[in-house]
């Protein structure tokens, strides 16, 4: 007796049942999103804050999607093969009609013959950003990542909104070795579109990336002077840095290209410079930080809009391995 591919996907989303807005801790996030069924799990990688880019529109003239978006929060992502006898499609359409079904908004529908996912899910999760290739997942066959990430024949993003969080899924469906990937991601709404800090964001950020961006410090226009608006941002930093008093850290100001470069590297500095004497009258033990400036050499974002422009005005605090 054939079934559709709807009832042989083993997907369970648990808002169909009713309690998705209960799902807090980061393992629960491996059930949120289930196997194709038959499906043979290869490696799971699993972070309680880590970024996830997703591939979103508009497609080029090639059919090709050129917008990108970074997401940052707790993630599991567990690469799997597909049972023998079932098509990409298959595995596709399955996990397209389920997160329709639970009202999921989707960021990109990338079907195969309509949208080609290929370069830019290979240059993102492959080579030269590695972002799935650099994870730790575990032992799996040789090049297993490779050759999921430099394939992609189907490729779905979406995004669902709850009371206390926001979830977003991403499929990525390869052409190679039956293998497809699935990562859940989830953002406590009340850090979602916030600047504010905690230590435990901090900790989690340094322990996964070796740095972390202090969000939260404001500066007088053009000066190197921190304003009140800082003191929250000052009071986590300095919370994090008095727990980890035996690490060295260096505190590195970044600018946009606004202005002359040999301007924007003194002023970075002098910035890094002030935070560092701020936390010092926050009780922290400034002899394990070190301050620098590379003013607008090291972008985060574009410089041609004004968003771009202000994420790239940052501070960061970054482990020093000695």
């Amino acid at each position: 007796m054939h079934t559709s591919p709807l009832l042989r996907c083993s997907l369970v989303f648990a808002i169909l049942l009713g309690v998705f807005p209960l799902l807090k801790a980061q393992e629960d996030l491996s059930a949120l999103v289930s196997p194709f069924q038959g499906s043979t799990v290869l490696g799971t990688y699993e972070s309680r804050f880590a970024p996830l880019t997703l591939l979103s529109g508009p497609l080029d003239a090639r059919q090709v999607p050129t917008g990108t978006s970074s997401i940052e929060g707790a993630l599991n992502s567990t690469i799997y093969t597909r049972p023998e006898g079932v098509s990409e499609f298959e595995v596709y359409s399955s996990y397209k009609k389920v997160l329709a079904s639970a009202d999921f908004d989707f960021l990109l529908d990338c079907e195969n013959g309509k949208c080609n996912a290929k370069q830019p899910a290979k240059a993102t999760y492959g080579y030269p950003n590695k972002e799935i290739e650099n994870r730790e997942y575990g032992q799996m066959p040789t090049s297993t990542t490779t050759w999921l990430t430099g394939w992609v024949t189907y490729y779905l993003s979406a995004k669902k909104k709850t009371a206390d969080k926001t979830y977003y899924v991403m499929i990525l469906i390869s052409t190679q070795r039956n293998l497809y990937s699935v990562d859940v991601l989830a953002v406590d709404e009340m850090e979602e579109g916030t600047v504010a800090l905690a230590p435990e964001l901090l900790q989690a950020k340094i322990d996964s990336e070796g740095k972390a961006i202090l969000d939260g410090l404001f500066f007088e226009t053009g000066q190197a002077v921190l304003t009140e608006e800082s003191q929250p941002a000052l009071t986590a930093i300095a919370t994090y840095l008095k727990g980890n008093a035996a690490l060295s850290f260096y505190v590195v100001g970044h600018t946009d290209d606004t202005g002359k470069w040999d301007s924007n590297l003194s002023l970075s500095k002098n910035r890094a410079l002030a935070v560092i004497e701020a936390l010092e009258k926050y009780g922290v033990y400034t002899a394990q930080l070190t301050g620098h400036g590379v003013g607008p050499f090291a972008p985060v974002a574009t410089n041609k809009s004004d968003a771009g422009k202000a994420k790239n005005r940052r501070v960061e605090l970054v482990l020093q391995v000695e």
